[in-house]
């Protein structure tokens, strides 16, 4: 299924000015969507707004209904309908008809699926089963993970030590930055599914800072941090394709979330590892996690990559390897390598 370019430049124009960078795209998307719709996982995000929403809108259009007689695209126009003014709201609900007059002219394709698998050699991936105390592991792990404001930003960090945390340089690039942060614990549900008390502390003035902008960390000394268990662990071991992987998030700067299921390394150096789950904003910072929950990555971008070592480009998502971290603290801030759980 498709609409047309015309329809395509008009939602370009119209779109323009509530998608000019990753959050406000997030923020619309997942208030539409939900954080957990496949298709939020296929776009780049930190694109030129020229370039996103036509991407946007194809990939909306593709995925078809969220629930039946709802079209993704259609739910996007209409959380953005709320918060724009009446002229606006006008054009939105103009083109919104056009939308659905031109997807209703075009007739579902309906298939077998167990034939279509059958017929193309696909298969659905083997079940797999974990031990039950890995739910244990992935509980306690959550516990250092941390929510961000940065500015108008938000972002993702894990603590490394009992009062030492890490995420990326592109979102705390200096001490200043780190100082005029918040760093919010606990920001999740609980067992009922209703929102836990969270405790949001700042960075410790003077207190230990250090960033590796071509290794896209920052580690950071927090002020009263609260007891949140233990510190995570980085592992100085080299990860292995089709490895499984976890990501502890906030993705779009949101309740924090893991995922956990179908997540397989792709590729992986001593310096790179590259992961087949995509990522949303907010989750930059996110600890890439093995079987044991011990920290092989630190998340920091998705979308189209480029694999190393080669010309081919594939929807993945991205971290610098653990090894990295650990041999650059090991030469350049000893002090720091020295307070690290092993």
């Amino acid at each position: 299924m498709a609409i047309s370019n015309n329809l395509i430049q008009k939602l370009l124009l119209l779109l323009r000015p509530y998608m000019k960078d990753e959050m406000e795209r997030s923020a619309y998307l997942i208030r539409a969507l939900g954080t957990d719709a496949p298709v939020l996982y296929r776009l780049d995000w930190d694109t030129p707004v020229n370039v996103f929403i036509p991407n946007m809108v194809k990939e909306l259009v593709a995925f078809g209904e969220i629930t039946p007689g709802k079209p993704a695209l259609s739910a996007l126009l209409e959380v953005i309908r709320e918060d724009v003014g009446v002229d606006v709201k006008i054009r939105l609900h103009e083109l919104l008809q056009q939308i659905r007059e031109e997807l209703k002219k075009q007739q579902p394709i309906s298939e077998d699926l167990n034939k279509q698998e059958l017929s193309s050699g696909i298969s659905r991936p083997p079940v797999h089963t974990l031990d039950i105390y890995i739910l244990k592991l992935a509980f306690e792990a959550a516990k250092a993970v941390v929510h961000l404001r940065v500015s108008k930003a938000m972002g993702t960090g894990f603590m490394i030590a009992p009062e030492l945390l890490m995420t990326n340089n592109h979102i705390i690039s200096s001490r200043e930055q780190a100082e005029q942060s918040e760093y919010t614990f606990n920001y999740q549900l609980d067992i009922d599914g209703k929102e836990c008390s969270t405790h949001t502390v700042q960075a410790l003035p003077g207190g230990v800072f250090y960033t590796n902008a071509e290794l896209n960390y920052t580690i950071v000394s927090l002020k009263d941090a609260p007891s949140f268990g233990k510190p995570l662990i980085l592992k100085s071991k080299q990860v292995r394709r089709d490895d499984r992987v976890a990501i502890i998030q906030h993705p779009g700067g949101h309740l924090k979330k893991i995922s956990m299921q179908n997540n397989f390394v792709a590729y992986a150096d001593t310096k790179v590892v590259q992961y087949t789950r995509s990522t949303l904003p907010g989750s930059s910072g996110s600890p890439v996690l093995n079987d044991e929950f011990d920290v092989v990555a630190i998340h920091h971008s998705g979308g189209d990559l480029t694999e190393p070592g080669t010309d081919q480009r594939y929807l993945r998502s991205e971290g610098t390897s653990a090894i990295a971290v650990l041999d650059d603290l090991k030469n350049n801030a000893p002090g720091i390598y020295d307070r690290l759980q092993r």
